[in-house]
Protein backbone atom coordinates (compact mmCIF):
# COMPACT_ATOMS: atom_id res chain seq x y z
CA UNK A 1 0.00 0.00 0.00
CA UNK A 2 0.72 3.44 -0.62
CA UNK A 3 1.11 6.15 1.84
CA UNK A 4 -0.61 9.61 1.60
CA UNK A 5 1.92 11.19 3.79
CA UNK A 6 5.14 12.09 3.48
CA UNK A 7 7.50 14.98 4.72
CA UNK A 8 6.70 18.55 2.88
CA UNK A 9 10.03 18.71 1.58
CA UNK A 10 9.56 15.67 -0.42
CA UNK A 11 5.60 16.56 -1.70
CA UNK A 12 5.67 16.16 -5.47
CA UNK A 13 2.56 17.18 -7.12
CA UNK A 14 0.69 14.37 -8.49
CA UNK A 15 -2.87 14.62 -10.44
CA UNK A 16 -5.18 11.99 -11.42
CA UNK A 17 -8.41 12.14 -13.39
CA UNK A 18 -11.58 10.42 -12.84
CA UNK A 19 -12.48 8.66 -16.24
CA UNK A 20 -16.62 8.82 -15.79
CA UNK A 21 -16.63 12.62 -16.05
CA UNK A 22 -13.56 13.60 -18.52
CA UNK A 23 -14.30 10.34 -21.70
CA UNK A 24 -16.70 10.79 -23.88
CA UNK A 25 -18.00 8.09 -25.87
CA UNK A 26 -16.49 8.14 -29.69
CA UNK A 27 -13.63 9.79 -28.40
CA UNK A 28 -10.33 7.46 -29.01
CA UNK A 29 -9.32 6.14 -25.90
CA UNK A 30 -5.47 6.20 -26.65
CA UNK A 31 -5.65 9.82 -28.04
CA UNK A 32 -7.51 10.68 -24.77
CA UNK A 33 -4.67 9.22 -22.53
CA UNK A 34 -2.18 10.65 -24.61
CA UNK A 35 -3.74 13.67 -23.86
CA UNK A 36 -4.58 13.04 -20.02
CA UNK A 37 -0.30 12.59 -19.81
CA UNK A 38 0.69 15.86 -21.97
CA UNK A 39 -1.64 18.00 -19.46
CA UNK A 40 0.27 16.29 -16.73
CA UNK A 41 -2.14 13.99 -14.90
CA UNK A 42 -0.52 10.55 -14.01
CA UNK A 43 -3.28 8.29 -13.23
CA UNK A 44 -6.84 7.68 -14.22
CA UNK A 45 -9.70 6.63 -11.56
CA UNK A 46 -12.34 4.25 -12.83
CA UNK A 47 -11.40 3.08 -16.09
CA UNK A 48 -13.29 0.35 -17.03
CA UNK A 49 -11.26 -3.09 -17.79
CA UNK A 50 -11.35 -2.74 -21.68
CA UNK A 51 -9.50 0.07 -21.23
CA UNK A 52 -6.59 -0.90 -18.48
CA UNK A 53 -4.09 -2.05 -21.57
CA UNK A 54 -4.29 1.78 -23.68
CA UNK A 55 -4.30 3.54 -19.73
CA UNK A 56 -1.46 1.69 -19.21
CA UNK A 57 0.62 2.16 -22.79
CA UNK A 58 -0.22 5.59 -22.58
CA UNK A 59 1.92 6.14 -19.47
CA UNK A 60 -0.92 6.16 -16.99
CA UNK A 61 -1.35 4.61 -13.69
CA UNK A 62 -4.70 2.99 -12.74
CA UNK A 63 -5.38 4.38 -10.01
CA UNK A 64 -7.98 3.05 -8.16
CA UNK A 65 -11.35 1.23 -9.61
CA UNK A 66 -15.17 0.87 -7.82
CA UNK A 67 -17.02 -1.51 -5.81
CA UNK A 68 -20.49 -2.02 -6.14
CA UNK A 69 -22.41 -0.88 -3.26
CA UNK A 70 -23.26 3.07 -3.02
CA UNK A 71 -27.14 2.57 -2.52
CA UNK A 72 -26.92 -0.92 -0.93
CA UNK A 73 -23.85 -1.46 0.73
CA UNK A 74 -21.27 -2.40 3.44
CA UNK A 75 -23.52 -0.67 6.02
CA UNK A 76 -25.84 -3.96 6.12
CA UNK A 77 -25.02 -7.11 7.34
CA UNK A 78 -27.55 -8.76 4.68
CA UNK A 79 -25.58 -7.38 1.81
CA UNK A 80 -22.25 -8.54 2.80
CA UNK A 81 -22.50 -12.24 1.53
CA UNK A 82 -23.04 -10.46 -2.14
CA UNK A 83 -20.73 -7.49 -1.78
CA UNK A 84 -17.62 -9.05 -0.06
CA UNK A 85 -16.98 -12.02 -2.39
CA UNK A 86 -17.35 -9.37 -5.08
CA UNK A 87 -14.58 -6.96 -3.91
CA UNK A 88 -12.52 -9.92 -2.88
CA UNK A 89 -12.61 -10.64 -6.34
CA UNK A 90 -11.96 -6.98 -7.06
CA UNK A 91 -9.06 -6.98 -4.44
CA UNK A 92 -7.33 -9.85 -6.62
CA UNK A 93 -7.70 -8.81 -10.08
CA UNK A 94 -6.46 -4.38 -8.18
CA UNK A 95 -3.17 -6.44 -6.91
CA UNK A 96 -2.35 -8.39 -10.45
CA UNK A 97 -2.68 -5.07 -12.25
CA UNK A 98 -1.31 -2.99 -10.06
CA UNK A 99 -4.00 -0.65 -8.78
CA UNK A 100 -3.42 0.84 -5.61
CA UNK A 101 -7.01 1.23 -4.27
CA UNK A 102 -10.38 0.59 -4.45
CA UNK A 103 -13.41 2.62 -3.63
CA UNK A 104 -16.03 0.77 -1.34
CA UNK A 105 -19.41 2.44 0.08
CA UNK A 106 -21.57 2.47 2.96
CA UNK A 107 -24.97 2.63 1.06
CA UNK A 108 -28.21 4.24 1.63
CA UNK A 109 -29.23 4.72 5.49
CA UNK A 110 -32.49 3.53 5.72
CA UNK A 111 -33.62 4.35 8.86
CA UNK A 112 -30.80 2.71 10.08
CA UNK A 113 -28.42 4.33 13.15
CA UNK A 114 -25.13 5.29 12.18
CA UNK A 115 -23.72 3.37 15.09
CA UNK A 116 -25.35 0.22 13.30
CA UNK A 117 -24.09 1.18 10.14
CA UNK A 118 -20.51 1.97 10.93
CA UNK A 119 -20.54 -1.53 12.61
CA UNK A 120 -21.37 -3.48 9.71
CA UNK A 121 -19.25 -1.58 7.68
CA UNK A 122 -16.45 -2.12 9.80
CA UNK A 123 -17.41 -6.09 10.02
CA UNK A 124 -17.31 -6.27 6.31
CA UNK A 125 -13.83 -4.56 5.77
CA UNK A 126 -11.96 -6.16 8.58
CA UNK A 127 -12.86 -9.49 6.78
CA UNK A 128 -11.77 -8.01 3.33
CA UNK A 129 -8.23 -6.22 4.92
CA UNK A 130 -5.80 -8.86 5.06
CA UNK A 131 -6.26 -10.06 1.74
CA UNK A 132 -6.03 -6.36 0.37
CA UNK A 133 -3.01 -6.23 2.88
CA UNK A 134 -1.56 -9.35 0.95
CA UNK A 135 -2.68 -7.65 -2.61
CA UNK A 136 -0.99 -4.40 -1.72
CA UNK A 137 -4.29 -2.79 -2.35
CA UNK A 138 -6.14 -0.01 -0.14
CA UNK A 139 -9.86 0.07 0.09
CA UNK A 140 -11.26 3.25 0.44
CA UNK A 141 -14.50 4.76 2.08
CA UNK A 142 -15.60 7.50 0.23
CA UNK A 143 -18.09 10.20 2.13
CA UNK A 144 -20.95 11.57 -0.19
CA UNK A 145 -23.06 14.65 0.68
CA UNK A 146 -26.67 13.91 0.27
CA UNK A 147 -27.09 16.76 -1.72
CA UNK A 148 -26.10 14.67 -4.56
CA UNK A 149 -26.93 11.11 -2.81
CA UNK A 150 -29.57 11.46 -0.53
CA UNK A 151 -29.70 9.23 2.43
CA UNK A 152 -26.76 8.43 1.56
CA UNK A 153 -24.88 6.65 5.29
CA UNK A 154 -21.72 7.49 5.52
CA UNK A 155 -22.22 11.65 4.81
CA UNK A 156 -19.78 13.04 7.65
CA UNK A 157 -16.29 12.65 7.78
CA UNK A 158 -16.22 11.10 11.62
CA UNK A 159 -17.91 7.89 9.53
CA UNK A 160 -15.30 7.05 7.34
CA UNK A 161 -12.76 8.16 9.99
CA UNK A 162 -14.17 6.12 12.69
CA UNK A 163 -14.41 2.79 10.41
CA UNK A 164 -10.53 3.54 9.09
CA UNK A 165 -9.51 3.76 12.84
CA UNK A 166 -11.49 1.09 14.52
CA UNK A 167 -10.35 -1.52 11.95
CA UNK A 168 -6.57 -0.13 12.31
CA UNK A 169 -4.89 -1.24 9.08
CA UNK A 170 -3.22 -0.04 6.38
CA UNK A 171 -5.17 -1.43 3.69
CA UNK A 172 -8.06 0.43 4.80
CA UNK A 173 -8.26 4.11 4.70
CA UNK A 174 -10.89 6.73 3.58
CA UNK A 175 -11.59 8.78 0.12
CA UNK A 176 -11.66 12.50 1.35
CA UNK A 177 -14.22 14.34 -1.32
CA UNK A 178 -13.65 17.96 -0.63
CA UNK A 179 -16.62 18.72 -2.46
CA UNK A 180 -18.97 16.30 -0.75
CA UNK A 181 -17.84 17.30 2.56
CA UNK A 182 -18.21 20.99 2.18
CA UNK A 183 -21.96 20.58 1.02
CA UNK A 184 -21.97 19.11 4.37
CA UNK A 185 -20.37 22.07 6.14
CA UNK A 186 -17.50 19.84 7.51
CA UNK A 187 -14.28 21.94 8.27
CA UNK A 188 -12.44 20.41 5.44
CA UNK A 189 -8.83 21.39 6.33
CA UNK A 190 -9.14 20.46 10.00
CA UNK A 191 -10.61 16.78 8.70
CA UNK A 192 -7.75 16.41 6.84
CA UNK A 193 -5.07 18.00 8.48
CA UNK A 194 -6.29 16.10 11.89
CA UNK A 195 -6.22 12.93 10.10
CA UNK A 196 -3.83 12.72 7.33
CA UNK A 197 -3.13 9.45 8.27
CA UNK A 198 -6.12 7.99 7.56
CA UNK A 199 -6.81 9.63 4.20
CA UNK A 200 -5.42 7.93 1.37
CA UNK A 201 -7.00 9.71 -1.79
CA UNK A 202 -8.47 13.72 -2.12
CA UNK A 203 -10.89 14.41 -4.85
CA UNK A 204 -11.74 18.11 -5.74
CA UNK A 205 -14.78 19.80 -7.50
CA UNK A 206 -15.98 23.47 -7.02
CA UNK A 207 -19.72 24.33 -5.58
CA UNK A 208 -21.97 24.55 -6.92
CA UNK A 209 -22.21 22.68 -10.21
CA UNK A 210 -19.34 20.21 -9.35
CA UNK A 211 -17.29 21.93 -12.30
CA UNK A 212 -13.65 22.73 -12.01
CA UNK A 213 -12.02 24.25 -8.96
CA UNK A 214 -11.01 27.95 -8.81
CA UNK A 215 -9.04 30.21 -6.49
CA UNK A 216 -11.24 31.61 -4.48
CA UNK A 217 -14.73 30.23 -5.45
CA UNK A 218 -17.75 28.22 -2.91
CA UNK A 219 -14.76 26.38 -1.72
CA UNK A 220 -11.27 28.19 -1.10
CA UNK A 221 -8.66 25.92 -2.96
CA UNK A 222 -6.01 27.98 -2.27
CA UNK A 223 -6.07 28.20 0.88
CA UNK A 224 -6.94 24.41 1.52
CA UNK A 225 -4.13 23.52 -0.77
CA UNK A 226 -1.79 25.13 1.41
CA UNK A 227 -2.78 23.84 4.44
CA UNK A 228 -3.31 20.57 3.17
CA UNK A 229 0.49 20.47 1.10
CA UNK A 230 2.38 21.87 4.23
CA UNK A 231 0.83 19.06 6.65
CA UNK A 232 2.41 16.69 4.55
CA UNK A 233 -0.01 15.27 2.05
CA UNK A 234 1.64 13.28 -1.17
CA UNK A 235 -0.98 11.80 -2.81
CA UNK A 236 -3.19 12.23 -5.78
CA UNK A 237 -5.29 15.11 -5.93
CA UNK A 238 -7.79 13.38 -7.95
CA UNK A 239 -10.14 15.92 -10.56
CA UNK A 240 -13.08 15.10 -10.09
CA UNK A 241 -15.75 17.66 -11.92
CA UNK A 242 -18.41 17.87 -13.75
CA UNK A 243 -16.75 20.19 -17.04
CA UNK A 244 -18.67 22.79 -18.36
CA UNK A 245 -17.11 22.99 -21.66
CA UNK A 246 -13.84 21.13 -23.29
CA UNK A 247 -13.36 18.64 -20.46
CA UNK A 248 -9.32 18.39 -21.73
CA UNK A 249 -9.40 21.91 -21.62
CA UNK A 250 -10.85 22.61 -17.80
CA UNK A 251 -8.59 19.49 -16.66
CA UNK A 252 -5.50 21.70 -18.12
CA UNK A 253 -6.96 24.37 -16.29
CA UNK A 254 -7.18 22.72 -12.79
CA UNK A 255 -3.64 21.29 -13.14
CA UNK A 256 -2.14 25.02 -13.84
CA UNK A 257 -4.13 26.26 -11.11
CA UNK A 258 -3.25 24.00 -8.89
CA UNK A 259 0.44 23.90 -9.84
CA UNK A 260 0.02 27.94 -9.34
CA UNK A 261 -0.43 27.54 -5.43
CA UNK A 262 2.75 26.33 -5.16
Amino acid sequence: MESSFCEPYMNKLQFSATEWSFFKTGFPPEDFYRRLVQIGIGAVEMAPEERWTAAKKAGLKLLNIAAPGMTNGLNRVENHDSLLPTIAEMITDAGDNQIAQIVVFSGNRVGQSDCEGKENCEAGLRELAPLAEKSGVTLILEMLCTNDHPDYQADRSSFGFDVARAINSPAVKVLYDIYHMHWMEEDVMADITENLDLIAHIHVAEKNKRSKPVAHGGIDYSSIFKKINDAGYCGYWGLEFIPQGNPLEELKEAVDLFRSFT
